[in-house]
């Protein structure tokens, strides 16, 4: 039996689709990154939250509504998923540089907004810049330019 018909069967038994049918969409992308950097810190902020909130709004262009619906998809997302694999892939396939530069900016702001940035903050964001291929010298700006906000 081929691989392809052993996804597909198992994908059957379970209910469920294939992980390749199940690519994320850029809006979910974008919010699971967010949510895992407010969650970094093993604290849940009120003021990471409305971070994370108005940066998706700002980057995703998105009505209150949607935004609620979109940030517990994506909570749901964090909890279910182990790696950020498929997520960084939607976003290096769907953002250019400078939008690759804004979300590592938008990072930043939400690990700043509790006042401190938490060693996992950083080393989550670090990791997500580098596999976004954002350069070096972009992500130390937006971690400044976050400081100062």
């Amino acid at each position: 039996m081929s691989r392809t018909a052993v996804w597909d069967k198992l994908a059957r038994a379970l209910g469920g689709r294939r992980p390749e049918a199940a690519a994320p969409r850029r809006e979910l992308a974008i919010a699971v990154l967010l949510v895992e950097t407010l969650r970094a810190d093993f604290a849940d902020s009120e003021a990471e939250r409305l971070a994370a909130r108005g940066i998706l709004r700002d980057l995703c262009a998105l009505e209150e509504a949607a935004l609620d619906a979109l940030l517990a998809e994506a909570e749901g997302e964090v909890r279910r998923n182990v790696s950020l694999h498929a997520f960084v892939a939607e976003l290096n396939a769907a953002l250019d540089a400078e939008d690759k530069r804004d979300l590592i900016g938008g990072m930043w702001r939400v690990a700043h907004a509790d006042g401190r940035v938490h060693p996992e903050e950083e080393l989550l964001i670090r990791r997500v810049a580098d596999l976004l291929y954002v350069p070096h010298h972009d992500f130390i700006r937006q971690k400044l330019a976050a400081g100062r906000a």
